[in-house]
């Protein structure tokens, strides 16, 4: 009798710690076992990061373009009766604010469609599809202003017309730089859900 009573104590010590354990794991999440199951659940996970880091890629290559642009301009402006490189800078100008427009668009849609597709997750994540929503249509917003008006500046070439137009450039890398940002705090957000 002695030696089975050590053996039932250690017994309901481990059937305490294994319940503890097990209410334990209930309230917090645990990372997904690799199983085939498991993967059908990521990877849609694995899709949207490979989408966002190219997303990111394309954001840092618009700023360094809008960046080269900027210089083109100053350097344009500051030589003299230089009206075809300013009319030069004027069609790329164009390009850019065209291809910018059109992917922001594509981003607006595709916020909110995240937080149609990901409502209910969680309260957190609800708040940061709609947050990343209102700043991507907040975005396009204030790049569609100054495409209107740099359109209307489009070969200008009085002095005010192309101070105008540079603060506009300006303030199109400065958005570009913000959306940057954005990008990296979104990506700090998703690998601290996934750690979840």
């Amino acid at each position: 009798m002695k030696t089975l009573k050590p053996f039932s104590s250690a017994l309901v010590a481990a059937l305490l710690l294994a319940g503890s354990a097990q209410a334990q794991n209930q309230n917090q999440k645990l990372p997904l076992l690799r199983t085939p199951e498991n993967r059908e659940i990521r990877a849609p996970d694995r899709h949207e990061e490979r989408q966002n880091a190219a997303e990111r890629r394309d954001d840092r290559m618009d700023v360094a373009e809008l960046e080269r642009v900027l210089a083109r301009f100053d350097k344009a402006r500051s030589q003299r009766n230089n009206a075809a490189e300013l009319a030069a800078v004027d069609n790329r100008l164009r390009e850019l604010l065209r291809a910018e427009l059109a992917e922001g668009s594509k981003e607006k849609l595709q916020a909110r469609a995240e937080t149609r597709r990901e409502w209910g997750e969680s309260r957190a994540e609800n708040r940061d599809d709609v947050r990343d929503a209102r700043a991507e249509a907040a975005s396009l917003t204030a790049r569609k202003t100054i495409a209107r008006e740099l359109n209307s500046l489009m070969g200008a070439r009085a002095p005010s017309q192309l101070n105008r137009k540079r603060d506009l450039i300006v303030e199109l890398v400065r958005l570009g730089k913000q959306e940057v940002r954005q990008d990296r705090q979104e990506q700090r957000e998703d690998r601290k859900d996934r750690r979840y």
